[in-house]
């Protein structure tokens, strides 16, 4: 079975935890044909541990996307004049310098023609909107190397957001019924930072990182209960009869990251015609009890979790199904990265 067909691993290494989700394409159907996490102590750990995850998993491939993210990631979305792929490639280095706080010579660059902006009264103007990314040159080196050395072949790195908005993408176009014409907020909370990526009509066109994530929920518990991490991260999920104490303690954590994904949704509506109508929660922050119904009244928005592998087949002699789906809402960049290159 899945003979021939192409897989990719989509490698999420995470501050606190490193996730592998292989998808293989057959025709029409994404299939989950391997899967594993590992907790990772600290960034020297990181490439025994991906060895040693990818020794448990029994993967169909060595190909590996993976990502990067922190202050060495730069995300710009710039109005630029119409012009061809080729002018753009040259045209973009000398815009990219005003934009990048960093020697343009130490810098990867990459871009991207989102769409044409619109004229006034409807007319055709000028200019098109253009997506521009640039990562540190020695992150990139440093990444593939490692990965490299763990015997894998990394084929591409992207960027967590971005990743998050392949995995919603592909969710959106497995299941019937695909709304258009939609602007949507995708919120994904991981352990130490949350992505921010806003979709009109399936183009981004904003993404943000806010350095607040599952461990800051989890640090509050602990402060204000006098419990153990572990206990902390339990009645994270689940408060049991202590829900009054936990909500309590997560509510300041809950306010101050509900305030910065309120400003970035007002600066996208300032810089657009046009409100989020709707949020999307993923991560595993998301997990924690009420968070939805919370945020949902922070942001006076629909809001809801969705999870990244919904609609996606799995090879049930080669994953551990419970364990998959106890993990799913953490798999949202993981299901972007391996989405991105099948």
């Amino acid at each position: 079975m899945l003979k021939g067909r192409k897989s990719a691993v989509g490698l999420d290494i995470g501050g606190s935890c490193i996730k592998a989700l292989e998808i293989t394409r057959d025709k029409y159907d994404y299939i989950i044909t391997g899967y594993g996490q590992i907790e990772v102590q600290s960034e020297a750990d990181r490439s025994d541990a991906i060895r040693e995850l990818f020794a448990q998993c029994r993967f169909r491939t060595k190909k590996v996307v993976t990502a990067v993210s922190g202050k060495s990631v730069i995300v710009r979305y710039l109005n630029m004049a119409k012009m061809s792929d080729e002018n753009l490639e040259s045209a973009i280095r000398f815009e990219a310098d005003k934009y990048i706080p960093f020697d343009i010579e130490e810098v990867q660059i990459d871009t991207e023609r989102l769409m044409d902006i619109p004229g006034e009264g409807g007319k055709e103007s000028n200019e098109m909107k253009v997506l521009l990314v640039a990562v540190k040159k020695t992150l990139v080196e440093e990444q593939a190397s490692m990965l490299q050395q763990c015997g894998l072949s990394p084929t591409a790195i992207d960027v967590d957001a971005f990743a998050v908005g392949n995995a919603f993408e592909l969710n959106e176009s497995l299941s019937p019924g695909m709304e258009e014409d939609k602007t949507i907020g995708l919120v994904d909370i991981g352990a130490n930072k949350t992505c921010i990526n806003i979709l009109r009509n399936h183009v981004s066109l904003f993404a943000r990182e806010i350095y607040l994530g599952g461990n800051d929920f989890t640090n509050a518990i602990t402060r204000r209960l006098g419990v153990e991490v572990y206990e902390a991260e339990s009645l994270k999920r689940d408060p049991h009869d202590r829900e009054v104490e936990v909500q309590e303690a997560v509510s300041p954590v809950i306010e101050d990251l509900g305030n910065e994904i309120n400003l970035s949704f007002d600066f996208f509506e300032n810089q657009y015609d046009g409100r989020v109508g709707q949020v999307y929660l993923s991560g595993g922050g998301s997990m924690l009890a009420s968070l939805e119904e919370e945020f949902e009244g922070f942001f006076e928005r629909r809001t809801r979790i969705w999870n990244p592998i919904e609609g996606l087949k799995i090879k049930s002699d080669n994953v551990d199904i419970d364990s998959l789906n106890k993990s799913s809402l953490q798999l949202a960049v993981a299901v972007g990265l391996a989405a991105r290159a099948i």
